[in-house]
């Protein structure tokens, strides 16, 4: 694949600062704000609301600030109460097929990272809420005859979400209970083998995040970016049997796959142009570079 030496800098730029749009396409009309209180904890596509009203005894329609919205019935008022009802209803969506995957993995529902958590859901079910979620990405990458590298991971084909589709070599969900630290260790231990000692070599270095309506679920996500350089002899092995193949790509081949294909997981994409941004191989005096600096930090409705 050598695509990106027949793109000029403007049509390669356009293509990264499409990525990033596709991954803000929204409309704040179609959701309703699903709140606790006076907080809005995320927000539920006016088409979804049915799978809610299968459950009266736990949810209640209300107006909050003029608008409708979504809330816990009153007697639900406490985290551990709502933690016991949120997973009654995430089982039976399960069981009815309302989501097709479970991965028993609880996410804090909160409005902000770090801020109070109101109550825990399965991960699976979290995206009906659209609540705000957290994950880290880890671009491994290794220095090799004077050029970059990076590692690339397919994920298995039986995947519930993008199967089959490229990867980071390291990337994860931020689960309850865990710091931002632990999570991305654990995730170098599951999916690459990558011993703690070396992982906590890895240096915190971005923040992407973005809003996106995504089969009227929104995603609210925040991806915390680390970059951690690896050494020639080390190879991946995956433990957790979510990837399949590792592929170890020069860095030019890596941004001709963002800038000309889909093959890469969605917001993967987002990932690797902050990567190029932060590199240097994108330019501030080239086309679209405030406009792609800018959106890869969506964080607010």
């Amino acid at each position: 694949m050598d695509n990106t030496s027949m793109l000029s800098i403007e049509q390669r730029n356009k293509a990264y600062l499409d990525w990033v749009n596709e991954c803000n396409q929204y409309q704040v009309s179609d959701f309703h704000p699903f709140f606790i209180d006076d907080v809005v904890l995320g927000y539920v596509h006016k088409e979804k609301l049915s799978v809610f009203d299968d459950f009266p005894h736990i949810f209640s329609h209300d107006v909050f600030q003029g608008r409708e919205g979504l809330t816990f019935q009153p007697t639900i008022n406490d985290f551990e109460r709502r933690t016991q009802a949120a997973d009654e209803v995430a089982k039976a969506w399960y069981q009815s097929g309302v989501i097709s995957s479970w991965v028993g993995e609880q996410y804090d529902v909160s409005s902000g990272f770090n801020h109070r958590s109101y109550f825990t859901i399965e991960r699976a079910a979290s995206s009906l809420l659209g609540i705000k979620k957290y994950g880290i990405h880890l671009n491994a990458w290794v220095e090799k005859d004077n050029e970059m590298y990076l590692w690339v991971a397919r994920r298995a084909r039986d995947k519930h979400t993008f199967p089959s589709k490229l990867d980071h070599l390291v990337a994860g969900g931020h689960g309850a209970g865990y710091s931002i630290e632990e999570t991305m260790v654990k995730e170098c231990a599951e999916e690459a083998n990558i011993p703690e000692a070396i992982a906590l070599q890895a240096k915190a270095v971005s923040l992407v995040s973005y809003v996106m309506d995504i089969k009227q679920k929104l995603q609210q996500d925040h991806l915390f970016v680390y970059d951690l350089q690896l050494g020639v002899d080390f190879v991946p092995e995956n433990t957790d049997g979510e990837a399949e193949e590792f592929y170890l790509w020069p860095i030019d081949k890596v941004l001709d796959c963002v800038a000309t294909t889909r093959d890469y997981k969605t917001n993967c994409n987002l990932v690797i142009i902050d990567f190029a941004v932060r590199h240097g191989f994108l330019k501030p005096d080239e086309p679209h570079y405030m406009d792609i600096c800018s959106g890869l930090q969506h964080c607010k409705l």
